[in-house]
């Protein structure tokens, strides 16, 4: 068994990180799960994520202005939500992820584990997007003391047609009543105009990379569209 003590340091390092980048919070997720009794297994992991930050101290989220449009219009909140089914081996709960954009970056994201134990892929995107739902409704607060009050309801983007129609049926049936309540707070969300949902094809879903391991050139591609890129170059914002 490896020394608990540095490997709590270590995963706090990562966790630390992911405030600014959001390419390392799934892994980084995963890997707090065992902070009471790491294996050799997971601390062989964390190091390896270690070298790919230190491989990749070059990026950042990059945020790029838009010349085409007024420097007093809004900016528009677009959310991505989504979930694995069961992928955790030892209590064979989902992971839950999302993120929110601005334009051309990545503005809040989070991956975590359920506390319930889904019954089906639409029950566990169901509760993904009630997480992100409720993200959504905290974020338009924020953004309107800022000065950029929605005007719109947020869109959430989810690839689960059932998921959707959970969320967009007023009446709880008997195949969702096992459903904790509070995750039925997204239906509230969309009557009030808060939040939107809207089917997106899985390859176009961003919040895929929160919910799973992905083969490296997914995981690029998925980084790239979070706005996470090369901030040493010298270009335009």
């Amino acid at each position: 068994m490896a020394d608990s003590s540095v490997y709590r340091s270590l995963i706090g390092s990562l966790l630390y990180l992911t405030a600014t980048r959001p390419d390392l919070m799934y892994s980084a997720s995963l890997l707090s799960r065992f902070m009471q009794s790491p294996s050799k297994i997971n601390f062989r992991a964390a190091k390896r994520v270690l070298k790919y930050v230190r491989g990749t101290t070059h990026l950042g989220i990059w945020f790029k202005s838009n010349a085409k449009e007024d420097s007093t219009s809004l900016i528009e909140l677009k959310g991505y939500s989504d979930s694995d089914w069961g992928g955790s081996a030892d209590d064979m709960k989902s992971t839950s992820g999302y993120c929110f954009c601005f334009n051309s970056g990545v503005f809040s994201w989070n991956s975590k584990k359920q506390d319930i134990v889904a019954q089906s892929t639409a029950e566990a995107e169901y509760v993904s997007a009630a997480l992100a739902a409720n993200q959504a409704i905290w974020l338009r607060k924020l953004l309107a003391d800022l000065g950029q009050k929605q005007l719109r309801p947020t869109n959430i983007h989810c690839d689960n047609m059932s998921a959707i129609a959970i969320a967009k049926n007023p009446i709880q049936h008997g195949k969702t009543k096992h459903i904790k309540i509070k995750y039925y707070s997204i239906k509230e969300a969309k009557k009030n105009g808060d939040v939107s949902l809207l089917h997106c094809k899985s390859e176009d879903q961003l919040a895929n990379i929160f919910t799973k391991c992905l083969p490296k050139n997914k995981f690029e591609e998925l980084r790239s569209k979070l706005g996470v890129s090369n901030i040493n170059l010298k270009e335009e914002c």
